[in-house]
């Protein structure tokens, strides 16, 4: 194995054991490894999507959203690779029947928690449940720098 990974699992496990007991609790009940009643279920809480999306960058007329910044599900668990999809790539991925959600943030447990489904409406805005369809609206996640990209 190799010997920057070690160090880092020990890095992660020393700043883990130092967060509060019900916070490690509850962070083992959002992931699905134990239940409401404290009992192991043997399982890990699946994301059933390709991507989630986790910020946006909207276009000039605020409202479109011009490119989408993503976790790419890796068996079921968002992964780390951040990944940048422009809006016609998107929309090709709604069309072509992915599943794409939304994604934030948990500080508090240091977990991505999963959001709302994203859909592509009768007028071509992309959108979570609930939207009006008047624009692209994704549920209020942030918004991220142009230098994020490097720009």
């Amino acid at each position: 194995m190799d010997n920057d990974l070690i160090e880092r699992l020990k890095k992660r496990l020393q700043e883990e054991a130092k967060k509060p007991g019900d916070v490690l609790l509850d962070r083992l009940m959002a992931e699905g490894i134990i239940n409401e009643r404290g009992e192991v279920t043997g399982k890990v809480h699946r994301w059933y999507s390709d991507f989630a999306i986790t910020e946006v960058k909207h276009s000039a007329d605020k409202r479109q959203i011009a490119v989408f910044r993503c976790l790419k599900s890796v068996f079921g668990i968002p992964g780390d690779p951040t990944r940048y999809i422009p809006r016609d790539a998107m929309v090709a991925y709604l069309k072509e029947g992915k599943k794409i959600i939304t994604a934030r943030w948990d500080e508090r447990l240091s977990i991505w928690r999963e959001g709302c489904t994203v859909h592509l409406s009768d007028n071509g805005f992309i959108l979570c449940e609930s939207a009006n369809d008047v624009e692209d609206n994704v549920g209020g996640l942030p918004e991220f720098q142009l230098t994020d990209l490097g720009l």
